[in-house]
Formats: structure tokens, sequence, C-alpha cells
């Protein structure tokens, strides 16, 4: 019998526990940097131990068809924030330079753009990036922060603006510059005598006078040992930065605790939502696998796989301590976490004693900087969601690192303006089960600012199709090229090599393309579609904006000495 109470109560009991007031997801995105999907135990690898990773696999699912827009960091990186292709947001390059290289250089992801941290903060989410950075610093003055994180969307950072390079450990043998033109030195004293005989004769022959000659010299010379300054001698202390928001704490870093530190921010940041309750999304971009590989002692030597291996159980390590507190703080059912990594091992990655430091890509063909060749795009990733995704699922679909973008910003409840252009789609339909086709037609594998294959899945049958245009210019008789391969180098397939990426991953046997017309014509279509669809836009990474500026240059201390050491760490893990 029904009291009036109890009818007074129902509309409140409604309410109160209607979806529309229902707790909305957390988030937790972490990404490595250049891990192979060949490096991890639940997509084959038995050499190395990586059970947090698998976990997630077990928990949730295995994306085996999950694909970068990108073969290197800074384009991939610059997808993956914004849904969309780097060449829309200028961060694509149209030269040899395609990722950031310097701190001090003014060109980076403009802030006009929008990322998933940002729509997150219209939902009401707190929102934290732990980590590698990577997309840009200052723009036109000291410390403007134009590209910083806290500019695009994050409240809260730690961690380094650039990357882990080479340069930034002990060994001075170990140098990025040095890998790429491994006869730097002599290349540098021989510009320099050049500069004297090509000068000397001008004077010789009274083109000159004397003060001019030496002037030139003076001048040539102080040049070119600038460079070697500030590449070689130099590089590491002013790119070897840690921040905290906008504060400079460490210079340059301490990489043997670096990986624990990230993980101890991330836990302390999980433990001050878990506090407030306030729905968070949070980005863990561990340092590992970019070199230069530096552990803890606990780590060290612990499979066959040299400071590779150690780096990756060391990363695991930090993955478990994130879903342990999880665990911990009763969050997991709530929560989407998803890890992935940038783009492909790097194959041709080499320690200063010639010992493997890059990634394995399984049956892929090629790596890092290998433009469209699955190895470099093919990324190792998974997903955990309870309420969705069912435990042990596997997603053979192709999918995109830009269909994060949208997938999240779905569940956290945000609403996306139609004036965006989302290469991104929405995936969870496909990771629940409730679709069994990709909801991608095409995917377009960019080399740089160039189009180097179109991947197509046909709304009917099983096959995904790739149609290469260019293939990296490969050392003879091997797949690596030098260092990193390049794009405007690459060779053109005339005609282009057609795949079927179901039944051949490994693009090896390329099918006879006369007999697959109707395929070809529509994905060529498509591409032209795709490119008149793209706006013109102010290219982030061309020489003039990546170049060393001495009046952005970041400096803990008295400059050029600038040092200092992060005080709420130190000595903490030694």
């Amino acid at each position: 019998m029904f009291t009036f109470q109890t009818v007074f109560l129902i509309p409140v009991l409604l309410l109160v526990f209607s979806p529309s007031h229902a707790k909305p997801p957390n988030i937790v995105l972490m990404i490595a940097d250049d891990l192979g999907i060949g490096d991890i135990g639940c997509f084959g690898n038995t050499t190395v131990k990586t059970p947090n990773i698998d976990r997630i696999a077990k928990e949730g699912a295995k994306l085996t068809h999950h694909l970068s827009a990108s073969s290197l960091c800074t384009p991939s990186r610059a997808a993956f924030l914004t849904g969309r292709y780097p060449i829309r947001t200028g961060m694509a390059s149209r030269n040899f330079y395609r990722v950031s290289l310097f701190v001090a250089a003014p060109g980076g992801l403009p802030n006009n753009e929008t990322t998933y941290a940002e729509v997150a903060k219209t939902a009401g989410y707190k929102t934290a990036l732990i980590g590698k950075w990577h997309l840009g610093w200052s723009k036109n003055s000291l410390n403007d922060f134009d590209h910083h994180p806290n500019n695009q969307g994050f409240d809260y950072f730690y961690g380094y603006p650039l990357t882990n390079m080479k340069d930034f450990g002990d060994d001075p043998r170990e140098s990025l510059l040095l890998s790429i033109f491994p006869l730097w030195h002599y290349q540098l004293a021989t510009m320099v005598i050049l500069l004297i005989i090509t000068t000397g004769s001008f004077y010789r022959m009274k083109m000159i006078r004397l003060f001019l000659f030496v002037f030139l010299v003076a001048f040539g010379s102080l040049l070119v040992f600038s460079v070697h300054y500030v590449c070689i001698i130099r590089y590491k202390d002013f790119n070897s930065l840690l921040y905290r928001n906008t504060d400079l704490v460490e210079q340059p870093i301490e990489l043997p605790t670096l990986t624990r530190r990230l993980a101890a921010e991330g836990v302390e940041y999980l433990e001050d939502r878990s506090k407030d309750q306030d729905p968070f999304l949070l980005l863990m971009s561990w340092t590992h696998m970019h070199t230069f590989l530096d552990t803890a002692d606990k780590f060290k030597g612990r499979n066959k796989h040299g400071r590779y291996g150690d780096a990756l159980e060391e990363m695991d390590w930090g993955v478990g301590e994130i879903l342990n507190a999880l665990d911990r703080l009763n969050m997991v059912d709530n929560t989407l976490v998803y890890f992935t990594s940038d783009n492909g091992g790097h194959l041709e990655e080499r320690s200063a004693d010639g010992d493997v430091h890059g990634g394995y890509n399984g049956i892929y063909k090629g790596g890092k900087a290998h433009g469209a060749v699955d190895g470099g795009i093919r990324m190792p990733s998974v997903a955990r969601y309870p309420p969705s995704i069912r435990p042990g699922s596997v997603i053979d679909e192709q999918t995109s690192m830009m269909d994060i973008f949208p997938t999240i910003s779905k569940l956290m409840g945000a609403k996306l303006g139609n004036s965006i252009q989302i290469d991104g789609r929405n995936i969870m339909p496909l990771l629940s089960g409730n679709e069994k086709v990709s909801p991608h037609d095409f995917m377009f594998h960019y080399c740089g600012d160039e189009i180097h294959a179109i991947r197509y899945r046909p709304r009917d049958g099983t096959s995904t199709w790739k149609l290469v245009l260019k293939s990296p210019d490969y050392i003879p008789g091997k797949q690596v090229c030098l260092f990193v391969c390049s794009c405007k180098g690459a060779i053109v397939n005339d005609p282009p090599l057609l795949h079927d990426m179901t039944s051949d991953p490994s693009e090896k046997n390329p099918i006879d393309i006369t007999k697959h017309q109707s395929i070809v014509k529509t994905m060529l279509k498509a591409m032209k579609d795709h490119q008149a669809s793209i706006l013109p836009v102010d290219y982030q990474l061309d020489v003039s904006k990546q170049l060393w500026r001495p009046w952005l240059q970041p400096c803990c201390g008295t400059f050029p000495s600038c040092h200092c050491i992060d005080q709420k760490y130190h000595g903490k893990f030694r």
C-alpha cells in the first residue's frame, strides 16, 4: 500500500539513481616511447616479462591492428592528443626535420588545437600529464609557455618538454647527432678547412681585403663551433629538463630514478582524486623505451636483452604501480585504462658499444621512422573498461590511436563541435562487441607531409587492404636505413604495391594489382577526397621553427651552468 511519503519519495529516488547522475568514468591513458609490438608478452614475446601490461589485456581487450598516425613520436603524439592527422595541425614535416630536437625552439602544437584534455575539462574533469611531452614549449619569449601542457588542457604537469635523448646519459660517446652523422668531427674540421681555403682564394684574387678575410674565417669558424657547442657539448645541459607545471625543478634529469618518480607522481595523483572524488583524466607518458636507457639497480641484468630489456621491465613495473593504485583505491570498475606506444621499435638504434637498444616489431615489416610500413605504426595496445569490455577480448579490426579522442569524449559525456575535423572514430562499440567491423573505411599513412600508403576496410568480407605508394629506401639486402629513413628519399612504387593485410600482415607478398582495379580505384579516390579536406596550416616542424634560439633557452640557476635538483625526490630513491 503506497503512502503519501512513498509517492513523494519515488521521483526523488529516480532522480538520484538515474543514469544522468551516474558517476562519470575516470580515464587513465598510458603511452610508451618507441616500444615495439613484439616486445610485449601478450603479443607473443616469451623472452621478457611484462605481467602488468599483459594483465590489462587479460582483464580487457588486446588490439592487434591499432595504428599510430606516424612512425615518429612528435607527429604521432600530436595526432593522439587531437584525434587529427598531423597534417591538419601543422605537426607534419615537409623536410628532413620531423621531430622537435630543442626545448628552445618556437615550433609546437598550436594552442588553438583542441586536445582531449581540454575536452575533459569542459566535462568537469581534472586532468594531468606525467612524463614526456615533446610537442613544443615557448614560442616568442622565454617562459611564455605557448605550447606548454598547462595551455593544452592539463591542470597538472610533471615531466619533461622534449624526450629522453641518447645524449642524456653519462657516456660522451652517446649522441643523437653522432648517430646520424658518425663522421661529424671530421666533417666539422673539413668545414673549417674548406672555409679557410675558399676565403683564402678570394683574398689571393684580391676580391676581398685582409680584414674581411679574417672576419669571414672567424665568423664562419664561430658558427661551426656554435653548432657543435649546442648540439654536442651542451645538448644534455640545455635539453634535459624536468618541470612541475611551469617550474623548472631539475636540470639535467637524473635518469636512473625518473621512472620511479613518474610512477610515484601518478599514484599520488590517483590518491588525491580518491579523496576529492572528482572525475579525472590522467596521461602517463613513460620515459622508456627511448634512449638513453638508464634504470634503477634492481632492474639491471634481469633478462637477456641487456639495457633495453631492463628498461622494458622497469616500465612494466611502473604500469603495475598505477594498476595497483587503482585496485587499492577501488577505482577499477569505473576507470578506462589504455596502454599504447607512440611508434614502433627503432631497429637501427645501437649503443656506443654496438648493443641493440631498439625494440622488436614482431612479424611486421620495418620500424620507427620507416614511413608507412606496419613495423613503425602498428602499436602494442591494450584497453580495460569493466562496464563495457569483456575480459580477454581480441580486436583484430583496424583502429587508430586517433580514436581515443572521440571514444573518451563520448564516455565523458562531452560534446564535440562540428567545427573540428576529427579523423578518429568512437571505437567503444567495437571494444564492447556491439559492432564487428572497424568504423574506419579508410586510413591514410603519412611520412612527413606525404601519404605513403592507404588502408581500406570494405564493409563486407574480412579483408583489410593496404596500397603502398612509397616504400623506405632501405640499405640493400636489409630492412633498415642508416639511422632514420628519409620521407622524400623513399622509393616510388609504380605501380603501387597492394597487400591483403589480413592474410599478409608482414607485407611480404604483393597482390597482382591488375586483378583488383576497382579496389585500387576506390582507394585512390578516397585519398584525393581526403587531401581535398586538408586546409593550409603553419608548419611547426620546419627548420625555421625548430632551430635553437638562445633567448628561449630555460636555465635553472645562472646561465650557462644551469643546474638544479628536484628537491621533492632528492635522495629518496637512491
